[in-house]
């Protein structure tokens, strides 16, 4: 039993078998906007609203910064990782200086975004292709 792609027999060069190998495909770019939307809003919620004595204001606080923050910077590490396995686009160093950016504020997402449009404006294969 094999985990890899087959190649059906009536196509010699394998274009409809999808490669199963890749360790790192996902939706991570909708995960990271509703990490980084929902941490903006408890964040603001937090230091607008909320005393830190109070339950929900630890509750809140927990939130943003414990479940959110983490899941943000998950998102940045395996998109950069997808694009990098794919062979779109390596950011190289700058893969963990956005995942340890955004594991303070999760909201460098959009840089982080800005730069990966910045590497290949216009690329189809970017955003996973088209299906």
């Amino acid at each position: 039993m094999s985990t890899h792609a087959a190649t059906p027999d009536d196509d010699p060069d394998g274009s409809t078998a999808e490669p199963s190998d890749r360790r790192f495909d996902g939706p991570w770019l909708l995960v990271l906007a509703v990490a980084a939307g929902g941490w903006t809003v408890l964040y603001a919620l937090d230091w607008a609203l909320l005393s830190a004595g109070t339950p929900v204001g630890a509750f809140v606080a927990f939130a943003h910064g414990y479940l959110l923050a983490p899941l943000a910077t998950a998102a940045v590490l395996l998109d950069a990782l997808s694009l990098d396995e794919r062979g779109v686009a390596d950011f190289g160093l700058f893969k963990w200086l956005y995942a340890l950016a955004s594991l303070v504020a999760p909201p460098v997402g959009a840089v982080y975004y800005a730069h990966r449009e910045w590497l290949k404006p216009g690329d189809p294969d970017l955003l996973g292709g088209t299906p």
